[in-house]
């Protein structure tokens, strides 16, 4: 008698097999899940950062420009409302007067010259998650993806001195998958005397 070789596979081989095979899909399907949502945290944190150092950037060169020590009336100096309401600043910029028609911000006596009829504001808007910047009416956007801004000064944190500003602005994303991506900026502006 001759013996017949068989070809093939077996039912328990082939559900072997297709229990290798979905137990190796799952974790590569778990490898490309997790990298994913690395790229995604890694992504929208790149954007935040950027976007919070433009907007710390932008702040921080025009609020060099303000103060806090005139003794003029009214008064140009720069206010903040008190915690837990400090997420506006309304502050004024020098200017040259056409009174003395010296194309300085410094007068004849060496005083700065202020624009105090024009109030720049920076304002926290928390149902649109922006920070803008109100002037005459016209609005800028500075920020989008605002979850907080906080800005301080020697009245609301002592350890300030008075021509100093501090400024905490955090932004956050909510990504694809699910999560939250944050990040959160600290600057410390010196204001002009």
């Amino acid at each position: 008698m001759r013996s017949v070789a068989r070809v093939g596979f077996t039912l328990i081989e082939a559900i072997l097999a297709a229990a290798i095979l979905l137990v190796i899909s799952a974790i590569m399907l778990s490898f490309f899940t997790q990298g994913s949502s690395l790229w995604q945290s890694l992504s929208g944190s790149s954007d935040l950062r950027s976007i919070g150092r433009n907007a710390m950037n932008y702040m921080s060169q025009e609020l060099r420009r303000a103060t806090r020590t005139s003794t003029e009336i009214p008064s140009p100096n720069l206010t903040i409302p008190s915690k837990p309401n400090n997420t506006s600043v309304d502050f004024y910029l020098p200017c040259d007067s056409d009174t003395d028609e010296n194309e300085l911000i410094i007068d004849d006596i060496g005083a700065t010259e202020w624009d105090k009829s024009n109030k720049i504001q920076y304002q926290y808007v928390p149902g649109q998650k922006r920070l803008r910047r109100l002037e005459q009416g016209v609005q800028r956007i500075i920020a989008e993806d605002v979850s907080s801004i906080e800005f301080e000064d020697v009245t609301i944190n002592p350890n300030l001195y008075n021509n100093e500003l501090k400024i905490i602005l955090t932004l956050e994303r909510a990504t694809a998958q699910g999560g939250t991506v944050s990040v959160t900026f600290t600057s410390l502006v010196k204001l002009r005397n």
